[in-house]
């Protein structure tokens, strides 16, 4: 209810005595304050409407007028009803005077108006906006909860409740990383800068959880009825957010055993692997798209950000979060991959993030997955993985004998290092890691470049392979993938 309203109601016969804009009458009012105190301010809320008869007000001066003024307008309130005919004929000039100097709506209020009833008039108007406001508000958890029952992302969710704030919106995670916003060219800060953004009522998300997400509505006025009317839906958010990205612990037990099975070349059949993937309940049929994100440390504040952003993205996505890693598989893709890949790889410029897409076999996504493990731990970006890399290839093979032959292999150069004190080894891992540069090499090694020249062909008389060659480059690269290869 604003001060406007109570001059358009006729049964009230007010009268606006003071020279006031349309903005001050359109200031909401949130009760009434009836009072007869000189100073009423330390019991007064901001914006209410104080009543008064001004008994014990019969003083003339103007500056006492004045002092009684700027201190209500302090608080602020709302408006000032001044109630004639019981202690003052008519309004005191020094009281009209004071409420035009400080933009202070002053109401005469007749002798035929008793303010009880004015009283009565705005908390039923207040009962009246708070039940349609509410009304309001399950009306837009309705229109969500049927959104959400279609399995509608969150950016659908934020669009609606949009539509019924006509004011920007957003989703934040514990760490204060933007999840998800509407509309997209609203600017929201993140991070410790979020503190300091103006204007913004934040609501916590029942999720259940200790730390929760939070919803952000940007003010251009009163927090108030925007609270009131968030209420019911918040829920209808919150649910929909728990069920696009918490895994609970029979999914989380599937995606390890999935993952474990893919690793294990040694040990797990490509039955193994298949049984895992159909427990997961994800199609046989259907291309398969794999993300592995590195959540240690600081980058934790985007995996919410990243499940959301993959529910958005896919139709059937299973996620996981194994030894600070992220690892999800997706299928049914909302749009083409490249608009997919591009959204995905766009979410956080310095995260760790592998994305390879999509698996058309369980053999072909099992490489993919330990080519991404692998890949995940060299990257300091967002990156699309190629189609085949060599860490998958030689995992696949360590299985199958190759490493115990990688180990007879360079056995050579791990006696010669520890009987004669050299670093033979490490000289061969630097320099292939190099790309077989001696520039390179000699700088991160810090030794001359003859050095380097006669390490090499020591190690090609030892291994009796020559390094001048691809062959023999490629060999000893495998050899010492097979031998460093980690078991997940």
């Amino acid at each position: 209810m604003r001060v406007a309203d109570l001059l358009t109601e006729h049964s009230l016969q007010l009268r606006l005595e003071t020279p006031t804009g349309p903005d001050r009458l359109s200031q909401e009012i949130v009760r009434c304050a009836p009072t007869e105190h000189l100073d009423p301010t330390p019991f007064l809320d901001a914006n209410v409407l104080l009543l008064t008869s001004g008994i014990g007000m019969n003083f003339s001066e103007e500056s006492i007028w004045d002092g009684y003024v700027e201190r209500l307008t302090r608080v602020p309130v709302a408006a000032l009803a001044f109630a004639v005919g019981a202690a003052h004929d008519s309004l005191p000039k020094g009281l009209i005077t004071a409420c035009t100097a400080h933009d202070l709506p002053l109401l005469e209020v007749p002798t035929t108006v008793p303010l009880l009833k004015i009283d009565q008039h705005v908390e039923g108007m207040l009962q009246a906006e708070r039940i349609a406001l509410l009304d309001r508000g399950w009306l837009l958890a309705d229109e969500c909860a049927r959104l959400a029952s279609q399995g509608a992302e969150i950016s659908t969710l934020l669009a609606a409740m949009y539509a019924a704030l006509e004011l920007p919106i957003a989703v934040y995670d514990a760490f204060d990383s933007l999840i998800a916003q509407y509309p997209e060219t609203v600017t929201w800060r993140t991070g410790a800068a979020r503190a300091s953004q103006p204007d913004t009522v934040t609501v916590p998300l029942p999720m259940g959880l200790s730390n929760s997400c939070q919803l952000a509505v940007r003010l251009y006025g009163s927090s108030a009825e925007v609270e009131a009317l968030l209420a019911p839906v918040t829920s209808i958010l919150a649910l929909q957010l728990n069920r696009s990205v918490v895994v609970d612990a029979s999914s989380h037990q599937d995606m390890l055993r999935f993952v474990n099975r893919c690793v294990a070349w040694s040990e797990s059949t490509r039955s193994d692997v298949a049984n895992a993937f159909h427990e997961l309940g994800l199609s046989r049929r259907a291309e398969t798209t794999l993300l592995v994100a590195d959540m240690s440390g600081e980058h934790a504040a985007a995996a919410w950000k990243l499940r959301v952003a993959l529910h958005d993205t896919f139709h059937d996505v299973r996620v996981a979060e194994l030894d600070e890693q992220l690892i999800a598989l997706a299928q049914f893709p909302r749009e083409e991959f490249s608009e997919v890949s591009k959204r995905l790889l766009g979410i956080e410029p310095v995260l760790p993030l592998v994305l390879r897409g999509p698996a058309r076999t369980i053999d072909e996504l099992r490489i993919a997955l330990v080519h991404a493990l692998n890949l995940i731990r060299h990257v300091s970006a967002p990156v699309l993985a190629p189609v085949l890399g060599l860490s998958a290839v030689v995992a696949a093979a360590a299985g199958r004998g190759a490493r115990e032959s990688a180990e007879r292999f360079l056995a050579p150069l791990l006696e010669h290092d520890e009987h004669r004190a050299t670093e033979l080894l490490p000289t061969l891992r630097t320099w292939l890691r190099n790309d077989a540069q001696p520039s390179r090499t000699c700088e991160e090694l810090y030794i001359h470049r003859n050095s380097l020249s006669y390490r090499l062909r020591r190690i090609e008389e030892l291994l009796g392979i020559s390094l001048d060659t691809l062959d023999g480059r490629a060999t000893c690269l495998m050899a010492l993938r097979l031998v460093e290869i980690e078991p997940y």
